[in-house]
Order: structure tokens, then sequence, then C-alpha cells
């Protein structure tokens, strides 16, 4: 091969490399230039989710705040001991009712909820509600004019509209659309327990 053939070809091959070398130097800044675009990408998904982190925290305790009431266990329709048989008498006895009183956000124990009247008639225990199942004011006992028999007698009360229940929870007129609630007994070893529940007011069913 003659020596201007050698220097063509060496002068193609030289090319060829430098050529290479070119491709090879783009490849590498290529590279270098995606992992810093992942390198970036990283650094901004880990900045967006701690921000979303950040932000979602107290939408999600708020939204748990809000939902809890759902959740929460209701604080009526449970058994709750009162007195003793042997303290009962006909005439009707007002009795509290206590639990931890829950909303949303607190507990506060120790709290009325609530209250009733127990009497003892013979060997039978009665416990009605305490609020009027007319418009849910507080039931009180005094003397009063009986509508239906015009005599002054004892009876269960209602000062906000004038209803009248005689000592066995039956309404005397029509203000109330029903009897006083009646609430179920229990008698464990001589001791008074009482399932209180809240009623609806205003209507003729009987209905929690």
């Amino acid at each position: 091969m003659s020596r201007k053939n050698r220097e063509t070809v060496l002068g193609e091959s030289t090319a060829t490399v430098s050529n290479n070398t070119g491709t090879t130097n783009l490849d590498t800044e290529t590279k270098k230039g995606q992992h810093a675009d992942r390198r970036d990408f990283i650094k901004v998904a880990v900045a967006s989710g701690v921000g979303i982190c950040a932000v979602g925290a107290p939408i999600c305790a708020g939204a748990r705040m809000v939902l809890a009431p759902v959740f929460q266990e209701s604080q009526t329709g449970r058994f709750y001991s009162l007195t003793t048989v042997e303290t009962l008498t006909e005439k009707p006895q007002k009795f509290a009712i206590v639990d931890n009183k829950r909303d949303a956000w607190t507990t506060l124990p120790n709290q009325k909820i609530g209250s009733l009247f127990v009497r003892k008639v013979g060997d039978e225990v009665q416990a009605f509600h305490s609020l009027c199942p007319h418009a849910g004011c507080m039931i009180q006992i005094g003397t009063k004019k009986n509508p239906q028999t015009g005599n002054n007698e004892e009876m269960f009360y209602c000062p906000c509209h004038a209803a009248h229940f005689s000592f066995d929870g039956k309404r005397l007129d029509g203000v109330s659309p029903r009897d006083l609630d009646s609430l179920e007994i229990k008698i464990d070893n001589g001791k008074v327990l009482v399932k209180f529940e809240n009623f609806t007011f205003g209507i003729t069913e009987k209905r929690s």
C-alpha cells in the first residue's frame, strides 16, 4: 500500500475514531443529563410528598374529627345502677344518669346525661323518662287539677305546655302525643338497673 493510501486510510481511521469519540462524549453527556434530570425529579417528588403530608395531616385530622360522631359509641341504650328496691316508694323519685359525655372533640367524665323517675307499686318497679314526649321539656311533680276528674292531685306535669300525666305514666289530656316514655328495668340482687334511652319528641310512636 502506498504512503498516500496509507495516509488516506489512516486519515479515515483517525476520523472514525474521532467521530466515535465524539459520540461517546455525547452519550456520556446525555447520560449525565438524564441522571441530573432523574435526581431533580426525585428531589421534586420528595419535596412534593413532604408538602402533601404537611397539608394532608390537618386535613386527615379534621376529617377524623368530623367523622368521629359517626363511629362514636352511643351513650344511651345501656343499663345504669340507680338505687335499691327497698328505698323506693309509690311516689316517684327522680334520679340523674351520670356518664362520660362525649362529642367530636372531647370527653368529659362524670357528666349528667339525663334523668328519670322511678317508683314501686307492690312488687312492680316502674321507670319513666323525665322529658315530656310533647316537646322535650323537663317533667315535674306537683299538685295539679286532674283534667279528667277535676280534683287536685299529685301528678307529673309539664310546665311548658301544661301536659298532665298520672304517676303510672298515663297522659291525662291531649297535649302530649303519647304517655310518658317508660324505661326497661332489671333487678339484680336488690339493685335497680334501668336502661336509659332517649326517644323522639312530638310523635305518637315511642321511637328512639
